[in-house]
C-alpha cells in the first residue's frame, strides 16, 4: 500500500511504546546493547517496514533517546512525548529512504567517514569522541545507533551533491544582478540566521506540527546555545547537517515571512514559529551587519596574554589586592616585546601568544576594550575561576570592505536552490514508498 504517513495501526500501540521508552530511559545504564531478553524482543518487534526494510522497536527507542539527549534531560508532557516519538519514527523512515536512494547510485559511507563525523560532532559539543560515547552510554544509547543516523545523513549529502546539485543552474545574469543589487543596497542590513524547519507532509497534521514547533521553541528559550544541536536532530531542511546555518543573506534573498521575523530580532534572539505552505520555521538571528560597510569587530588583532593565578584558599581581600597590583603593573606595559620576561617580572604564572583573531570571535566582554585599546597596551585584568588574565594588543588590522566574489554568490544561491530540490525529492520518495506501519 502507498504510505501517507498517517500512522494508523501504529497509533494504537503509542501509549505502550511511550511507556516502554520512558522505562528504558530511566534504566539507561543497562540499555546500550541489544543483549537482554527485553532488548532482543525489541529488535525482533517491527514497528514499520520501508520498501521491505524493517524498523525495529529497538531502533525507535534509541532514536527517541537521541532526541531526548539533544533536547536536554527534563520532564516531557504527554503531547511532547507523542510528538517526539512520531518525529523519531519519521526520521527513521526518512533515513531508510535516504540510504535506499544512495544505494541506487552505489554510494557507500565508510566506517572511517562515520567516525570522523562522530568526532566532529563531539568537537562541536566541546568533548572528545570518548567522552561523547560515554555520555551516550550513560543515557542508554548505543553509539552504533548514532552512527546509523550519521551514515544516512552523509549518504543523503552525496545524493544531494551528486544527483540533485547538477539540476541547479545559476546564470551569470543572476549573479551579476545580485552584485549590482548589493552595490545599490550598500549600507542596508543583511542577516546571518539559523533555521529549524518542520515539514507539514499532510495538512491534517498541521496543528500537530504547529504544537511541536511551539514545544521546540520553549526548549530553545531556556537553551538558546543548543540551537545547532536541536537543528541537527529535528530540522528537516538540508541545513540540518550544519546546525541550521544559512550564512549571510539579504532581505530580498529570504522567504518573505522569515525576512519579516528577522527584522524584529536582535542577535541571539529567536522567532516564534513561522508558518509557510510547506511547514513551520523557527529562526535564530546569529548576527546582522550593513552591506559593504566595515564592521569594527571584524578587525583582526594579534594578542598575547599573561595569567596570574591565585590560591583557591585566598581570601576576598587578598584577591582584591592582587587585582589592584596587576592593574597597576599592566598599565606600565607599552609593547609586546619580550612579554614573557615582562610577565615574569610582575608575577605572571603563564604567558603566551593567541595569534591573529577577529574581535567578533572573542567573548563579548573583551570586544569593546580591545577596540579602544592602543597597540602595545594591556587590558585591565579579567577575572577567571582560578586567577586573572591580562591581554596585550600587539597589532590590529582594520577591517576591509570587500565585495563578495562570483563564486561565493554562486555557492549561496546553489545552496538555497538545492535545499528546496532536496526537500521536494525526499517528499517524492515518501510519496512513492511502500511504508507499512505495524
Amino acid at each position: 500500500m502507498k504510505s501517507s504517513f498517517v500512522a494508523r495501526t501504529f497509533k494504537l500501540n503509542l501509549a505502550g511504546i511511550l511507556s516502554s521508552i520512558m522505562l528504558l530511559s530511566s534504566n539507561a545504564s543497562a540499555q546500550q546493547d541489544p543483549g537482554t531478553p527485553q532488548q532482543l524482543s525489541d529488535v525482533q518487534q517491527i514497528v514499520a517496514v520501508v520498501n521491505d526494510s524493517p524498523i525495529s522497536l529497538y531502533d525507535l527507542k534509541q532514536r527517541v533517546m537521541l532526541f531526548m539527549i539533544s533536547s536536554g534531560q527534563r520532564q516531557y508532557s504527554q503531547q511532547e512525548q507523542q510528538y517526539m516519538q512520531q518525529q523519531a519514527l519519521q526520521s527513521l523512515v526518512d533515513d531508510k529512504l535516504k540510504i535506499q536512494e544512495a544505494d541506487k547510485y552505489k554510494t557507500v559511507i565508510s566506517q572511517q567517514e562515520q567516525e570522523q563525523s562522530f568526532a566532529s560532532y563531539a568537537q562541536q559539543m566541546r568533548v572528545t569522541s570518548q567522552q561523547l560515547e560515554q555520555q551516550l552510554n550513560q543515557a542508554g544509547i548505543n553509539k552504533a545507533s548514532m552512527l546509523k543516523q550519521i551514515e544516512a545523513s552523509l549518504a543523503w549529502e552525496q545524493v544531494v551533491g551528486g544527483l540533485l546539485m547538477p539540476q541547479v543552474s545559476i546564470s551569470d545574469e543572476e549573479i551579476y544582478a545580485i552584485l549590482d543589487r548589493m552595490q545599490h543596497n550598500k549600507g542596508q542590513l543583511e542577516y546571518h540566521p539559523r533555521e529549524i524547519f518542520l515539514l507539514v507532509s499532510e495538512n491534517e497534521r498541521r496543528d500537530e506540527i504547529r504544537a511541536a514547533a511551539d514545544s521546540i521553541l520553549e526548549q530553545l528559550k531556556s537553551k538558546p546555545n543548543a540551537f545547532p544541536m536541536m537543528a541537527r536532530q529535528f530540522s528537516q531542511a538540508t541545513t540540518s547537517a550544519v546546525g541550521g546555518d544559512l550564512g549571510w543573506l539579504m532581505k530580498s534573498e529570504l522567504n518573505k515571512e522569515i525576512a519579516s521575523a528577522l527584522e524584529k530580532l536582535e542577535p541571539g534572539e529567536l522567532s516564534k514559529p513561522i508558518e509557510t505552505e510547506d511547514g513551520f520555521y523557527i529562526v535564530q538571528l546569529v548576527e546582522k551587519r550593513q552591506i559593504l560597510t566595515a564592521t569594527p569587530t571584524d578587525a583582526k588583532v594579534d594578542l598575547q596574554h599573561m595569567f596570574f593565578k591565585f590560591s583557591d584558599k585566598a581570601e576576598a581581600e587578598e584577591i582584591t589586592a592582587l587585582e589592584a597590583t596587576i592593574t597597576a603593573a599592566a598599565a606600565k606595559i607599552n609593547s609586546c616585546e619580550d612579554l614573557a620576561a615582562q610577565g615574569k617580572a610582575i608575577g605572571a604564572s603563564e604567558t603566551g601568544e593567541l595569534g591573529d583573531l577577529a574581535i567578533s570571535d572573542l567573548p563579548t566582554h573583551l570586544q569593546q576594550p580591545l577596540l579602544d585599546l592602543e597597540i602595545g597596551k594591556a587590558t585591565p585584568p579579567v577575572k577567571e575561576e582560578t586567577g586573572f588574565r591580562v591581554f596585550v594588543l600587539c597589532n590590529r588590522e582594520e577591517p576591509q570592505i570587500r565585495m563578495p566574489d562570483y563564486d561565493s554568490i554562486e555557492g549561496s544561491l546553489s545552496q538555497q536552490r538545492v535545499g528546496l530540490i532536496a526537500r521536494r525529492h525526499l517528499r517524492d520518495l515518501r510519496r512513492d514508498a511502500i511504508i507499512d506501519y505495524k
